[in-house]
């Protein structure tokens, strides 16, 4: 059972200058949120407030990039943020091939190899089939961690390029049931301990 955050990155031209050179055009990177169905009899709605999607050019070494992915701040070691939705998703609608579009926007040509996903855990939370809504100042609650608010990472095995006349797509696998770990064997009693997991795979059309 898993949880797909889809970033389609369709491309736009590229602006050329003279015969004898060339400018660096942009790409356009679009954020699509989708779902599988969520295994958890018990609850009602997982509603992740979702603050931006962020996107990084890859670095040429490998160690620079895991170094850069630490940053915090969007405009820090290269990061471009490609949405900005502001809003709540229930990732429990989000089945079966339903989509949401989180949002888009031009960016730089290139490779790009690290994507990261801000959320707001004072608006994020379960609702449980009872009505119980559980967050990180109920009790019982869902603890989330502070890497929550600096940005869930993710780094391909290889640089997906944002180039013209092509359509990249990164598909971002959310694996909720075991993001969510049980403290416990209670959810009513003990709450939950947001721990993401989530892998990625790219693909370039023409």
């Amino acid at each position: 059972m898993r949880k797909l955050l889809i970033l389609a990155a369709a491309t736009t031209a590229l602006a050329c200058g003279d015969s004898t050179s060339s400018v660096r055009g942009n790409g356009l990177l679009r954020v699509q949120l989708t779902d599988a169905p969520f295994p958890y009899d018990s609850v009602q709605s997982v509603d992740i407030f979702v603050v931006r999607v962020d996107a990084r050019l890859a670095e040429p070494d490998s160690a620079q990039a895991s170094t850069a992915l630490s940053e915090d701040s969007a405009s820090s070691a290269g990061w471009t943020t490609i949405a900005r939705p502001n809003r709540s998703y229930d990732l429990l609608t989000l089945r079966n091939g339903t989509v949401a579009d989180i949002g888009q926007d031009s960016v730089p040509q290139g490779n790009y190899r690290g994507f990261r996903l801000i959320i707001d855990p004072s608006q994020s939370g379960i609702t449980l089939k009872s009505g119980m809504i559980l967050t990180g100042a109920s009790s019982p609650s869902v603890t989330f961690p502070s890497a929550a608010r600096t940005g869930i990472k993710i780094v391909l095995t290889k640089p997906i390029p944002v180039g013209d006349d092509s359509t990249s797509t990164v598909l971002i696998d959310f694996d909720l049931d075991n993001s969510f770990v049980m403290r416990g064997n209670s959810i009513t009693k003990n709450g939950l301990l947001f721990k993401p997991v989530v892998k990625a795979s790219a693909k370039v059309s023409s």
